[in-house]
Parts: structure tokens; sequence; C-alpha cells
């Protein structure tokens, strides 16, 4: 039988028992079936899984007994803080889906002057929905870390996340020179920031700072690609480079 990777938020743990409750309960009794003696893997989101057997279930409370404990056991790949203009509809969902399989650590919705989504009541919703689908796609995928969803932030406010990270690059349709090959072809770190922006193109004033900031403009050649085709042509790139790397 399938053993089953459940995400937990905040794990109890006492005596070598794990303690699980409320929505994580619901889901391991009623959707996966599972039952005492059966296996289960649980995930914190924060690199460490534990890998245990449903000791009993009682009410609306299961105890789990923990056999092992593995940190991180990921593949080496650098971490990937994407700062992307937000698309409307199910196509930023998808986004966030393929983005987290591919191992991004980070995904910062980015407000450029032409970005047409507006975050107003609704943004905490969308927030929420994006976080939800970093979890599944990350059990799904097999990773052992969510990535962060970060609040919708301004262009000029993502130094926050991008001050620390050495490489950074931003796509931009009018560069003709440089390309991700050249971006890559030189190790410095093993942290990226990729910017990409709104479907109507990164205003000339916002291409101005961010190569004041440090960013490498780069080019992906003739084709004009998606918003939500971009970034995961960038992350597909960088998991290739840095993995063949480490196969070496």
């Amino acid at each position: 039988m399938e053993t089953r990777r459940v995400y937990v938020d905040k794990l109890k743990i006492k005596n070598g028992m794990a303690l699980l409750a409320g929505q994580v309960h619901k889901y391991i009794v009623s959707v996966l079936r599972k039952n005492p003696g059966d296996r289960i893997d649980l995930i914190d989101g924060k690199g460490y899984l534990y890998r245990c057997t449903i000791g009993s279930i009682k009410g609306r409370e299961i105890y789990l007994q923990i056999l092992d404990v593995v940190h991180n056991p990921e593949e080496k790949r650098p971490k990937a803080t994407l700062c992307v203009s937000p698309i409307k509809g199910p196509r930023m969902d998808w986004l966030v889906e393929k983005a987290t399989e591919l191992g991004v650590d980070r995904i910062v919705p980015t407000l450029f002057k032409r970005t047409v989504v507006k975050f107003d009541d609704e943004g905490r919703e969308k927030i929420e929905r994006w976080k939800r689908i970093t979890i599944e796609a990350s059990r799904q995928s097999g990773r052992f870390t969510i990535p962060d969803i970060a609040a919708p932030t301004p262009l000029r406010g993502i130094m926050t996340f991008a001050q620390d990270i050495e490489k950074r690059v931003a796509l931009y349709e009018k560069e003709r020179h440089t390309t991700l090959r050249d971006v890559f072809s030189v190790r410095t770190n093993e942290t990226v920031c990729v910017v990409i922006g709104p479907e109507g193109g990164i205003d000339e004033t916002e291409v101005e700072w961010l190569r004041e900031k440090g960013f490498i403009t780069c080019t992906l050649g003739e084709n004009i690609f998606r918003t939500e085709t971009t970034p995961l042509i960038v992350l597909s790139v960088i998991l290739y480079e840095y993995g063949r790397d480490n196969k070496k």
C-alpha cells in the first residue's frame, strides 16, 4: 500500500508519539481512509519528514508512533525566489503549482505599473488559496519543504526578499544580448532571485531601477512566452544547470 505524505503545520510530539487532530484528522480518516497499523509520513514544511505508523484513532484524535525522522533529504538545488506579476484566473494557480514542483523556495506576487490584477478584500483569499496549492503540490511532488507565499509587494519592495541574494535576474523582452546561459554559466552561491513582469511588459523606468539594484536583464530568445510560462522555463533551466553540476 502506498505510504501517503501529510502536511502538518504544528506537530505535537511527546515520547516518540505524534498527536493529530482537526482537519488533518478528518483528511487521514475520511479521505485517505487510514486505519491503525497503516504507515503514513508527515512533513512539516521546514525540511523534516517523520515516518510513522498509526497507533490508534480515538474520537477526533490520531496517535502515531514515529519510526524515523529525516531532515531535508532533497537533492541539492539553489534556493530560488520568484518575483512574478500576478495573473488573472486559474493561470496563476497553475503557475504556483508548477513552480512548486520545480523547487521554488519563495513566490512574491509583485505589483508592476502594468500589473492588471488588483488586490483588495480578496487578496487574503488568493494568498491562502495559493498556500494550499503549494502544500498539495509539495506533497505530490515529493518535496519536504513548502514554498513561502509572500503578501502582494510593489516592485520597489522586493529588495526585502532579494537583499541577501547575489544572483539577481530579470526577464526583459527588449534585452538582445544576455541569455540565461550567460547568467548561470558562472556560479556564485546557492540563491537566485528571478523577476518576471506582467503581460504588458516591464516599464523602462522599472528596468532601470532593477539594474540599479543589481539585477541582470536577460532574454529567452526570439520566442514570446506568456507570463505563466516564462517562470517555469527559467526554473527548469536553474534546476537542470545546478543538477548537472551536482552529478559531476
